[in-house]
């Protein structure tokens, strides 16, 4: 099984939670999520609707190009490196490219239409906070098709 495999699995609409904890596990904020990802031919796109209470959704959306294990990122904005960790998880190191301070390292680990993931918050190198995601696909749930690959 390749990353696309993964990903081509995980496509949907999955509902969630996002739980930040600092380095000592206090926590530090707590909202709902939406992801909606599509996996079709080398293109996965996803977009991430973060819900936090009291505040407008915030909307974000990804794309990256998947040719078995190897993945592209196309974003301007940030900076990627996937990896797979057997035939089940996907190991995710990102970053945005205006705080070259920080790094993010997430595992994600989907089983069936229930998934987890797991991220490391990095700043100079030390641990600064955890984020648990814990989700649920929706069934039947279609995601957006926000970008459509060229044909050819």
């Amino acid at each position: 099984m390749t990353i696309a495999d993964i990903l081509r699995d995980m496509s949907g609409v999955w509902e969630g939670t996002y739980t930040v904890l600092d380095p000592h596990g206090a926590l530090v904020e707590r909202f709902a999520s939406r992801q909606e990802g599509l996996m079709e031919g080398t293109d996965w796109t996803e977009k991430v609707v973060y819900l936090r209470e009291g505040q407008e959704p915030a909307a974000r959306h990804y794309r990256a190009v998947v040719d078995g294990d190897d993945v592209r990122f196309i974003d301007d904005e940030m900076w990627g490196t996937t990896g797979r960790a057997g035939d089940q998880a996907i190991v995710f190191t990102f970053g945005w490219n205006a705080r070259p301070q920080e790094r993010i390292v997430e595992m994600s680990m989907p089983q069936g239409d229930y998934r987890t993931r797991l991220w490391q918050h990095f700043e100079d190198g030390e641990l600064s906070r955890l984020t648990l995601i814990e989700e649920r696909r929706v069934p039947g749930a279609a995601p957006e098709r926000w970008y459509v690959p060229s044909s050819g």
